[in-house]
């Protein structure tokens, strides 16, 4: 189920654009509340595509934990990691790129106070490092 929503968000700012560019040849005054609920829609398009790409980096731990419990098949994280490598290497659509950098920060922000215990903190950087070298190179 949690695997839908990002295709619903996809579409839903797929429709809101085709429907935009309609109204626009209908005419610039034609239904000003639809184009006002369009207008808000678009300006929340890139907090969406932030939302969408959350959804897709923590769906692999989501597919890696159904693999453990049973309930996945096999070859599920590894079908999943190669589209998660395609929307990490993408040009048009960095904000998968960009929240996997905005969680390393705040991750090593978060672990590098005093008060983290060393352990964690150990596990935490070797998992950075490890998700780090599974990252494609962008060109």
């Amino acid at each position: 189920m949690m695997s839908i929503f990002p295709v619903l968000l996809f579409s839903l700012l797929h429709a809101a654009t085709y429907t935009k560019k309609v109204l626009d040849a209908k005419g610039s005054n034609s239904l000003p509340l639809l184009r006002s609920v369009l207008d808000k829609l678009s300006a929340n398009q890139q907090n969406i595509l932030k939302f969408i790409a959350c959804n897709e980096i923590f769906l692999m731990p989501a597919t890696v934990f159904m693999l453990f419990s049973g309930q996945g098949s096999l070859l599920q994280p590894f079908i999943y990691y190669r589209f998660l490598t395609l929307r990490y290497s993408s040009r048009r659509n960095p904000y998968c790129r960009n929240l996997f950098n905005e969680l390393r920060i705040v991750v090593e922000h978060i672990i590098m106070k005093p008060s983290c215990p060393l352990f964690v903190r150990r596990l935490c950087l070797q998992s950075i490092a490890f998700i780090s070298r599974l990252a494609p190179t962008v060109a």
